[in-house]
This record gives structure tokens, sequence and C-alpha cells, in this order.
């Protein structure tokens, strides 16, 4: 009997072990909020290709399919978008800014929220790139842990969540039963092989347990392709008790502060952290600024999260704090001495601060110390070698001393007294002149011979006064011997050509070793506006109003002015016009200078003949291309008057004609009296304005206005009224509703629905808003509807609201019946219309379900296919060779007896 027990649990384990594929090897699919945090992968330098490096973002499993990319330039505060594709490759333009990647969760499958990430300083080249991509590596760390925390806490959340109970008043599943979970399936960590085991009434509990709670309170919600064809809650059931345990389970939030501190190598007597840079030279690099970097520590000391601001002390570079602080964490920055930085002692308080409120300072000290203060390294003093004497038995003989030299007479110093003087015979009174100018020319240097006519040579050394020149020799060094014969040539640049006006310098030669002052030059030179000519009329054309044949009197004269708008002065301004149709008055100047003006006049000719005149009038000068004024006058025949107005005859219409100018059979032109006899004017009717309502069953009687339009060549100098009304008359007509007017709204072939959307949708038929129906009236009545099965409507609303329980194609079909009223009642005709929407329902997100296909798929008996890619294979051996066990267990037994 023992032996028994142990085969059937060996049986049992063997068959729960084949079961595994359906169980747990079920693919993962990443839905949630976006969290954790967000690497750049690449190398921040010109030219590189950066992307998303998802290894610390939640949920997992997370590609680039499920989110979309916004890159940004960041210059400072201001955000500027250069792209929205997967990757970014760096530009020039990116070159000392940084780059930040936002990725947003695609809502439609199953992913929200949003994450950023910066670069770090984008670099030229990629040697000079830094490891690390991503922007503050330390703060990256910390923010990793507290999301890892985070992360952990979710899932103890999710793990003590209930599903609410289901508490839909009317919940229509049609077309197959749900696939139990994978968590459904599986047994507690503490329960026994014995509880494992499950009736089917308990498992359908559970099924229904797992529905979401945001399903369960929809009263009219159909959902297709689940577990029954009908299944309605019994009466009562709600999620009030759930609702009020949560409410007890609710706790106060807890009240959260904001501090922080910061951490040095010393501190001063108050405790403020001190960074101490000592002594460093004037005139300092950025590079040699690195090498002497330190760090500050700032440790989050409070409970709640800090952002930090951006901040750029004015002596010192410091690293910003670009991720947020949770409570307990801490980071640590670099800060360096800016360089260009003057000479002198700086002792800055460096304060962070914080978008809660939050400051947090440290000391930073340094001495930049001038060139000129620097104590120069003392030259070491090499003691003399001691000098060796010589012993008694080997004496050096003593020399002959010689005789004296004659000392010979030096010859007598010559006194160094320059004179600088100019050696071109053009510059007089140490003045010079480089000339005249136009506005932004370019300059050449003006070269000056400069001679010693006095004793000694002496260097010399060139300044200005007003730095409008630049002066300079052709070497740094220059030494101009005391002969006369030998020059040293000075070049003289005017340094600014932008603004007009004249300009004087001063240069000033002097002795490079003793300052003394040798020469001393008066520049000048002038600047003038480019030249350029030009010149504006007004009006640029001339129209006449027409005048009707046979006119006396010809038209206002025109006047026009000219003006000199240019910088020169016009010579030989003349002005003309070819033909005798047009006058001009005479110009009275032949000179304009700039800004002046001149005026003359243009009229038409008396006696012109009926037509269209047309000439040009050409004005001319020296400087100056032709300017060409047109000149138009037109001469009309003799006008035709309007005397009268005919009104329209009256019109009588049966009702339900359409309410248009066609509809109404509104005349298109009316009859008009004029001094040339009578005339057909078009006529424009105000349709929308009139009193005619076309759903109406009452017989109508109402006017339409409408507004004559002259024909061409009638004048209407009387003022005549040009609006004429029309008597309209209709009588009440049957309505006759077209079939091709029935619709379907709220649901249509490009949308997009998973098995968690509730589709509502309206059947519109039409002719159904007809008011006061007459005998002949026609009309299209929803009848029912049809997705997998027939549904039908006892009345209005014709909506309803479903929810399919499997992806797949599918198909809305709704019928409608034809009715005819015959004087009392809408009877059916026995004529039908049918609509039809085809849809498309995805699998929701976190949700395995088998995908219904299409319809062509519906009656095939092959297996489902799910996203699992396990092999099933060795799980069918497991399974067949239980089989043959368990059979080969009872034929044993059956021959035993």
């Amino acid at each position: 009997m023992r032996s028994r027990k142990i085969i059937a649990m060996v049986m049992t384990f063997l068959m729960m072990l084949s079961l595994l594929p359906s169980l747990v090897f079920a693919s993962a699919v990443p839905s949630g909020e976006l969290g954790g945090k967000l690497k750049i992968k690449g190398t921040a330098a010109v030219g590189s290709e950066l992307s998303a490096d998802y290894t610390k973002v939640t949920p997992e499993g997370l590609s680039d399919d499920y989110v979309s990319f916004s890159w940004s330039r960041k210059t400072g505060d201001q955000l500027t978008e250069v792209g929205t594709e997967k990757t970014y490759k760096l530009t020039t333009d990116d070159l000392g800014n940084k780059i930040q990647l936002k990725i947003t969760g695609k809502s439609e499958l199953g992913v929200t929220g949003e994450l950023k990430a910066n670069t770090v300083e984008i670099v030229a080249t990629p040697e000079e790139a830094p490891q690390e991509t991503t922007e503050d590596p330390d703060a990256a760390a910390a923010q990793d842990t507290a999301a890892e925390d985070s992360a952990a806490e979710d899932i103890q959340q999710a793990e003590d969540a209930q599903p609410a109970e289901d508490t839909q008043d009317e919940v229509i599943d049609i077309g197959g039963e749900p696939e139990a979970s994978a968590d459904e399936m599986q047994p507690a960590e503490n329960q026994t092989a014995a509880d494992t085991t499950d009736t089917s009434d308990s498992a359908a509990d559970s099924a229904d347990a797992a529905q979401p709670a945001d399903t369960a309170t929809d009263d009219s919600v159909i959902d297709i392709g689940t577990e029954d064809y009908l299944e309605i809650p019994e009466e009562g059931q709600s999620n009030d008790a759930s609702e009020a345990d949560n409410a007890q389970d609710a706790q106060a939030p807890e009240e959260v502060s904001y501090a922080a501190e910061a951490a040095a190598d010393t501190a001063s007597e108050d405790g403020t952290a001190v960074v101490d840079f000592g002594t460093v030279d004037a005139g300092f690099t950025q590079e040699e600024s690195n090498s002497i970097a330190k760090t500050v520590t700032i440790k989050n000391i409070g409970t709640g999260t800090l952002n930090f601001n951006e901040i750029s002390p004015e002596h010192f570079m410091v690293q910003d704090i670009n991720e947020p602080l949770a409570a307990g964490e801490q980071t640590s920055v670099w800060i360096m001495p800016r360089a260009g930085v003057e000479a002198g002692e700086y002792k800055d308080t460096i304060t962070y601060t914080t978008e809660e409120g939050t400051e947090v300072s440290f000391n930073a000290d340094m001495v930049v110390a001038a060139a000129d203060d620097q104590t120069p390294a003392e030259e070491p003093t090499t003691d003399p070698t001691p000098t060796e004497e010589p012993s008694a038995d080997n004496q050096i003989p003593t020399e002959e001393p010689a005789e004296p030299t004659p000392e010979v007479p030096s010859e007598p110093e010559v006194q160094n007294d320059p004179k600088i003087e100019a050696a071109d015979e053009t510059i007089t009174d140490n003045t010079v002149n480089l000339g005249e100018f136009t506005v932004d020319a370019d300059t050449a240097p003006t070269p000056v011979k400069l001679k010693n006519s006095g004793t000694g040579t002496v260097k010399l050394a060139v300044q200005t006064d007003k730095d409008f020149v630049t002066a300079a020799f052709a070497s740094e060094e220059i030494e101009l011997p005391a002969d006369g014969s030998t020059t040293a040539a000075l070049s003289i640049t005017p340094n600014d050509t932008s603004e007009t006006g004249d300009f004087e310098d001063t240069v000033t030669v002097v002795n490079a070793e003793t300052g003394d002052t040798l020469l001393a030059l008066k520049v000048s030179y002038s600047v003038k506006e480019t030249p350029a000519p030009e010149l504006t009329a007004d009006p640029s054309k001339v129209e006449f109003d027409s005048k009707e044949v046979g006119y006396t009197e010809a038209p206002v004269a025109a006047t026009v002015t000219l003006e000199n708008t240019g910088n020169v002065k016009l010579t030989n301004l003349t002005v003309s016009i070819s033909g005798s149709e047009f006058t001009l008055g005479n110009l009275p100047v032949a000179e304009l200078d700039s800004s002046q003006t001149a005026s003359f006049t243009v009229a038409p000719a008396v006696g012109l003949a009926a037509g269209s005149y047309s000439q040009n009038i050409s004005i001319k000068a020296d400087q100056i291309t032709e300017i060409v004024i047109p000149v138009s006058f037109t001469v009309t025949e003799a006008a035709v008057k309007l005397t009268a107005v005919s009104k329209p005859a009256d019109i009588t219409l049966a009702n339900g004609v359409e309410k248009s100018a066609e509809g109404l059979q509104l005349p298109s032109t009316v009859k008009i009296t004029t001094t040339a006899g009578d005339m057909n004017a078009s006529v424009a009717w105000d349709v929308n304005g009139c009193a005619y309502n076309q759903n109406s069953a009452e017989a109508q009687k109402f006017s339409v206005n409408g507004t004559v339009t002259l024909p061409d060549g009638v004048t209407n100098p009387d003022n005549l009224n040009l609006i004429v009304s029309v008597n309209v008359s209709v009588s009440r007509g049957p309505i006759v509703s077209d079939a091709s007017k029935n619709t379907i709204t709220g649901i249509s072939s490009d949308g997009s629905y998973t098995t968690e959307t509730k589709i509502t949708f309206t059947a519109v038929g039409a002719g159904t808003d007809i008011e006061n129906p007459i005998k002949g009236d026609v009309r299209y009545l929803p009848l029912n509807w049809e997705v997998l099965e027939s549904r039908s409507w006892d009345k209005a609303p014709y909506s309803a609201t479903f929810r399919m329980g499997k992806s797949g194609n599918y198909t809305l079909t709704v019928t409608y019946n034809q009715q005819k009223f015959d004087g009392s009642n809408w009877v059916n005709t026995g004529t039908q219309d049918t609509k039809q929407v085809n849809f498309t329902v995805a699998a929701a997100p976190n949700q395995t379900l088998t995908p219904a296909a299409d319809k062509s798929d519906a009656n095939q008996k092959n297996a489902v296919k799910t996203g699992d890619n396990t092999p099933i294979l060795p799980f069918v051996i497991i399974l067949v060779i239980a089989v043959v066990l368990i059979a080969g267990i009872l034929v044993y037994r059956n021959k035993k007896k």
C-alpha cells in the first residue's frame, strides 16, 4: 500500500512538471511608469553618436520601441531641441554645451512617464572626452540605490495588494473560456502539495477576483470573448466594503524636512567647510587650474529629496548638482579657480540653493600673486674649492715676475644724446595725415621713416594716446644709430573706419630703455560715407479717375515730388514723357543736394476719345539710372442709367424641398429697365436668412430677399433700391429617408483597442429625427447588432458598450428596419439595411490572452500560439513516460488479481 502511494506521488509530480511551460514560462513585456536612472551611451565628442542606456531603467525589458525621444542642446538654462530619433550624432554646434535626452513612455504600449539625462560638456575630439558620458556619475549611483529601494517597495506592495471584487451588474462574456494566468497556478510558499489541489468552483472564483478593479464598477460594459456567454452578478454586490477597508488602512503622511551640509578637508571655527587653494600665480591657465581642483562633499541630512539649482560663482568654477539628492545620500563636487582672475586675496562663500528653499555653503580661499610679487629663487652659493698647499718635499719653483705692461690711455666716453626726427621731407611740424577713407574701407599702413640726428645708438619703442591708430616698427627690438643715414620705418594704420568723422591721435616714440620721449607725431585721418546716389519719387505711379466721353475739363493735375535720398549731389536732372495725351509741368531745378526735394505736375489732355491711355514719365540724372513713373487715364463711353427694377413673381412648391436657391426654384435674374431698354440683371438670394423650415409638417409662407447686380455699363445715378423680394408658398410632402445615411458612430476601423478597452458605439438610423410624420414618410430604425453574437434593441437609445476578451480582427454589424408612416403608425416594410465596421483588438499590456487572429481562424482546431518560446518536447516526453508508467501499473495490478 505504501508503494502505491509513492508511485502515485511520483506520477503526480511528473504530470505537474510537464505542465510547467504553460504556467511559468511566459514572456515578459515591459509596462508601468518609467523609473530608475537613465544614462547616455556614446562618447561626448563631436562626430560621435549617442543613444539611450536602459541598464538601470525600470520597468525591466525596456527598449527603444516603447519610448519616444527628444534630444536637446543645453546652453546654460536654455534647451533647444535638435533631434527626435533613437540616436543623435554630435555636431560642431554642440561643442562646449551639454546634450539632454528625454524619453517619454508610449502609453499605447503600456509604458508611461518620462526620464531625463544630461551629458557632460561636449569636447572636440574623443581623446579629450571623459570616460563617463552621462553627467554626475556619483549622483547617478546614489539615485540608482534609491530607485532599487523604491522598486523593492513597489514589488512588496504589489504582492500585498488584493484585486477588488468584481461588482459589474451586466457583464456579457462571449467567445471562449479564459486561460488561467501563471500567478493563479502557482501554489503559495507555505502550501503543501495537497493544498495545491483546487476545485473548479474555487478556480472560477479566483479568475473572477483577478479582474482589474477599474472594470468592476461599470454596469453597462459587455465583455465579449471571456469565460461565459452570460454572467450577471448577484444583486447587492459592491466595492463599498473594500473601499472602507482601504480608507482605514491609509496613514497620515509624515512631515518632510529639507536640510543639507557640506564637508571639506578643513573647516573654520564655526564649522563651515573651507577649501584653501593657497597662493597661485597670476595668469594661470584653465589647464593649470584643473590640476589643483579640489572636492567638496554635499550630504542630504533631511528627510525629503533635494533638487539643486545651477550656480556660477565669480572667481571659482564649481560643478553643478544636476540629479536629485535623496534623503541620507551624498555626492562629491569639484571646485577650481577660474582662469583670468586678477591678482588679489579672495575669500568667497560658495552657496548651493535648492528648489525646496534649502541652502548649503562652504568657503573657498586663495591668493593670486602678481608677477612683480614673485620672489626670485636664490642662486646657489658655490663654496670655493680649497687650494691644496704643496708639501715640503714637492715645492713648486717660483717663476720670475713678468715685466709690467704699460697702461694704454682709454678713449673718452661718447655722450649718449639721441635725437629722433622724421626723415621724410613731406612731414612738417611732426604732423602725419593718413588720408581720407570711406566707411568700412580696407586700410593699409602708412610708413614714416625716422632718423637719429643726435649722438649714441638708441633702442626705440612706440605708443599711442587714443588708440585711433596702430603704430609699430618692423621688429619688436629696433636700434637706430646716430649716423643720420640709417632710418627706421614706423608703420601707422587707422584702427576703425566703421563711423564717419575726423580722427586725431598722438604717436609717441620713446627710448625703450629709459622711457624718455624722443618724438611725438600728430596723426590724423577722416572717414567719409561711401558714395550712394539715390532718388525717390512720390507717388511711384499716377492713376487718374475716368471721364465720360465728351468731357470738357481735365482731371486735377497730380503732383510728383522727387527727393535726393542718397549722400551725393545729383546733377543734370531732367523729366520727360512721350506722347501728347499727358502734359508735364516744369521741374524748377536741375541739381539736387542730399535730402533736397523738387516737384513737378502731370495731367491728362482735354477732349480725348473713349479708350485707355498710359505713358511713362522718365527721370534721369548723371549719378543714377533712369526712374520710370507710369501714368494712366481712361475715357469711358456714355453711361446707361437704371430707371426701374421689376419684382419677381410668387412661387408655390411642395414642402420638403432642399433649402437652397435651386430647391426653392428662385430665379437667377430679374428684369430691369434702363435708358437703353429692358435688361436682365443677376440676383443673389439670401436663402439662409429666410424663414423656411425644411422639416416642418405645416404649410409655410415666407419671402426671400435678394441683391441685384447691375450689368456692366449700367449706372444707378438715382440710387434706386437694388434689394428685391419674392414670396414663396410650400405645402408639406412625404420625406423618404435614404439608407445611405444610416451610420455607426463611436467605433472606427482605424481605432486603437485592447482587451481592456470599453468600446461604446451608437447606431443612427436615417429619418429617425422626423418630427410630426405624415403619411408616406420613410425612416430606418436600428434593430440589432452583432459581434460574434447577435443582440437586439427594443427602444432608444440605440447604443451599446462592449469589451473583447481576446485579441484579433472583428466585425460589428448593425441591422436597420425600413418603416413607412401609414398616417397613424410606423409600419415595417420588410426591407432591411446593414452597416458594418471592421476593427482590431490587441492584447492589453501585462495580460496574457490567446489572440483570436481574425474571424477566418475562429473554427480552426490548431493550438493557439502564445509568446512563450520554451521548448515543449522534453515535457511532452515526460508526460508520455508518466502515462506509460500509469498504464503499466494498471496492467500489473490486473494480472496480480
